[in-house]
């Protein structure tokens, strides 16, 4: 990108500065302020209760989460005694 000339800095400024002056001497215009009334909530007993949600689960999903838990905690034991003995290897050395 070119840079700017003296004329065109000139002309740049006397863009802002108008456009200040503009702004400074618009006269203000009071904004009517307009009262919102607030928000009133009312419960009506009319409407029917939210049915419950039904959080049964299958046996079959519960056996197979049950797995993968037991899975996991199995190869987290491995892992920690695997740990173990190359620390005792290591220390022992």
């Amino acid at each position: 990108m070119p840079k700017k000339t003296k004329r065109q800095k000139i002309l740049a400024e006397l863009r802002r500065h108008t456009t200040l002056t503009q702004t400074a001497n618009a006269p203000s215009v009071p904004v009517p302020e307009t009262h919102t009334p607030s928000p009133v909530f009312r419960f009506q007993g009319s409407h029917a209760p939210a049915k419950s949600v039904d959080t049964a689960y299958d046996r079959e999903e519960l056996a197979v989460i049950q797995k993968d838990l037991t899975k996991t905690l199995i190869f987290a034991l491995i892992a920690i005694v695997i740990e173990l003995g190359v620390y005792r290897m290591l220390r022992g050395m």
